[in-house]
């Protein structure tokens, strides 16, 4: 990656609200898990491995920062789907199963169509300018 991209996500994500540092996490779990199947498909497996502990690690930043007070039941909800994703997360990577990867980027997917929306909606409930949906392929065609 280019330096100045480097620089350019970099400053993204240090001046991004809450609520799109949210998403960028979502998106970024989902581009490191994608990543990881192709890299074992590629027998590249350092790369792989490597790939597959990010989008892990993501989860992991994900279901610890979870505010029980705030969400209730959702929060409880999210902390046990994050907790069901790190554990076929883990199975993948013992069994080297990529049905178990792509299940948990079908899940991140729905969650981020989800969370995309909400995200508008306050934005827009605020009275900030809302960009359009971002556009890109998501697995299962979903946008």
């Amino acid at each position: 990656m280019s330096y100045g991209l480097r620089s350019y996500k970099t400053s993204r994500a240090n001046t991004a609200s809450r609520e799109d540092l949210l998403i960028l996490l979502y998106e970024g779990a989902i581009r490191f898990l994608e990543r990881a199947i192709v890299e074992l498909e590629e027998k590249r497996l350092s790369d792989h491995k490597m790939s597959l502990r990010r989008g892990l690690a993501i989860i992991s930043e994900l279901q610890n920062t979870l505010d029980f007070e705030k969400g209730e039941g959702l929060a409880v909800q999210l902390f046990e789907l994050y907790g069901f994703m790190i554990h076929k997360l883990t199975q993948a990577n013992v069994t080297q199963d990529m049905s178990h990867v792509r299940d948990v980027i079908s899940n991140l997917n729905t969650l981020l169509v989800g969370w995309r929306d909400a995200v508008r909606q306050v934005k827009q409930g605020r009275g900030e300018t809302v960009e359009p949906v971002e556009q890109r392929r998501l697995v299962g065609g979903v946008a």
